[in-house]
């Protein structure tokens, strides 16, 4: 409150009000994930990273409230209804105002922006009177709220609780009640009177999952799951920031794998026609022909379209055979036709073979990286290989030009206090944490029998057996989750000193490596870091 808003911003079914201070209210009519949640810029920047479209009523918005203060915020009529006011000074002691009203019902919510009359400026979603008998939600139309819940308000039920009028409450979802009238109505009572009063102390309420229904209440109802480590301001995270969040990561995660994979058939395609080359075109017949043609030019009429020759196989076996002809051509032009038609094949033979080994490289490199790719679920790692791929270009913020220099190969780092751990992100990521970070004394991890990220391990103190410990299950872990199986149970991780890793061609690692211990990888951890 008392902010001024210093950006607008939108993506498919949500909008991001910046405010200054680093505040970012995220706004979203989406049916799964309907709400309202405070977020931070970097979040924001991760939801437009992943969106594919600017929603309409974004620019109606920076037109009108940029720059405009908030100066309310209310829930309407105890319903799923909420509305920001803003007001911005124009000049000379006038101001206008603005209203910006969430309606949070899921497939029917909306976000609705009105003047201070009630007039609709523009809405997330139009609603045409053919769509809607009850009400018209267009520009130029007079702001009408949904139909109200009939029920018992909470005070006047307060006065009078009992079970059998419980669930008829105003203002509280159909679950709660139900929920709620398993109890004593006397706890039931206690539980409700928080709500609705100015001065409830929310640090107070316990953020609650009951089956998939949230709630905060000030205790914690019987077969309800606590949220570890919530507040209450978080739950808007949970409701509307993460559903969003997670659509954008399988979003971005399908764009860069269908890349990937697109390379991947292409470099199968060409090892195939290359392997054709090889081993299917018989080069030796070309040149047997030119040396048939040769010896029995004499007897070849000239404008034939073929002729029966005679020559000596490699054991000394007479062989008869029909030679095609260019009846344009003279028996010896037809030979030398036929011998640089062999030289041809012998010459792309030679470079279809160097050709052949460095596209075999390159799908084994695409396929390690498909696998690393699928097991990714955070933003970061993602925005790495979109910049390796090309799919995000990166624009210097001071002149809006490309980077001149290469960025460094796909890769994470860990801080875990007495130790760095960097993962490779990408075929190239592997290579540059094995064998351009890490140093001989590091260790190296790497899941078994599957593609995956390499890990590197360097202590920077001397760890105690506990550290040492928990350092090596990360690194596993880590190893573990970014490979084919993705983390799943029971996956064995190998791990040894980066001194006895050394680097081949093909394999799930693209090295071979001795004097290893191995354990099972499990999730330890991975959340916190």
């Amino acid at each position: 409150m008392g902010k001024r808003v210093q950006k607008l911003e939108g993506g498919d079914s949500w909008v991001a009000v910046s405010v200054f201070g680093g505040t970012v209210l995220l706004l979203s009519w989406g049916s799964q994930n309907c709400g309202i949640a405070v977020i931070s810029e970097k979040e924001k920047k991760e939801l437009l990273a992943g969106s594919k479209q600017t929603p309409p009523i974004v620019n109606a918005l920076k037109s009108s409230i940029s720059g405009a203060e908030l100066t309310g915020v209310c829930q309407l009529n105890r319903d799923r209804i909420i509305r920001l006011t803003f007001t911005k000074i124009i000049g000379a002691g006038f101001s206008n105002t603005r209203h910006l009203t969430l309606e949070m019902m899921e497939r029917y919510s909306n976000l609705i922006f009105t003047d201070e009359n009630e007039t609709i400026l523009e809405t997330a979603k139009h609603i045409h009177p053919a769509d809607n008998r009850f009400r018209s939600v267009l520009p130029g139309h007079h702001y009408s709220m949904p139909p109200e819940f009939n029920g018992i308000p909470l005070e006047d039920w307060l006065r009078d609780p009992t079970s059998d009028t419980l669930r008829s409450v105003a203002g509280f979802g159909k679950k709660l009640l139900e929920k709620l009238s398993e109890v004593e109505v006397e706890r039931a009572a206690r539980l409700l009177d928080g709500f609705y009063k100015n001065e409830t102390d929310t640090s107070l309420y316990t953020p609650q999952k009951i089956k998939n229904y949230l709630t905060v209440l000030p205790e914690l109802l019987e077969g309800a799951s606590p949220l570890p480590d919530a507040a209450v301001s978080d739950t808007g995270h949970l409701t509307v920031m993460s559903p969003i969040a997670d659509v954008s990561i399988q979003r971005r995660r399908k764009a860069v794998t269908d890349q990937i994979r697109r390379e991947i058939v292409r470099r199968e395609r060409q090892i195939k026609d290359i392997e054709k080359l090889l081993y299917e075109e018989d080069a030796d017949k070309y040149k047997k022909y030119g040396d048939a043609l040769v010896a029995n030019s004499w007897q070849i009429t000239p404008g034939a379209r073929e002729a029966s020759v005679t020559y000596w196989d490699g054991d000394g076996n007479e062989i008869r055979d029909t030679v095609p002809l260019d009846p344009r051509l003279s028996a010896a032009k037809n030979a030398a036709s036929y011998y640089a038609k062999y030289k041809k094949i012998i010459s792309a033979r030679e470079r279809a073979v160097k050709i052949l080994a460095k596209v075999k490289e390159e799908l084994d490199d695409l396929r390690e990286q498909y696998a690393i790719v699928m097991s990714m679920d955070d933003p970061e790692s993602l925005a790495l290989v979109e910049e390796e791929l090309g799919i995000k270009v990166v624009k210097n913020p001071k002149n809006g030009r490309k980077k001149t220099a290469a960025p460094l190969p796909p890769h994470k780092r860990f801080d875990l206090g007495y130790a760095l751990v960097f993962a490779g992100l990408s075929s190239r990521g592997n290579r540059y944490v094995t064998f351009k970070l890490a140093s001989p004394g590091d260790i190296w991890f790497h899941a078994r029998g599957v593609p995956g990220s390499h890990v590197i391990l360097r202590f920077t103190s001397t760890p105690t057996e506990e550290e040492r410990d928990k350092a090596i299950r990360f690194c596993a872990s880590l190893a573990a989750k970014y490979s084919r199986n993705g983390g799943s149970p029971g996956q064995r991780v190998d791990y040894t000193l980066r001194k006895f890793v050394s680097p081949i061609r093909g394999g799930e690692a693209n090295v071979t490596y001795r004097n290893f211990s191995s354990i099972a990888a499990g999730n330890w951890d991975l959340e916190r870091h």
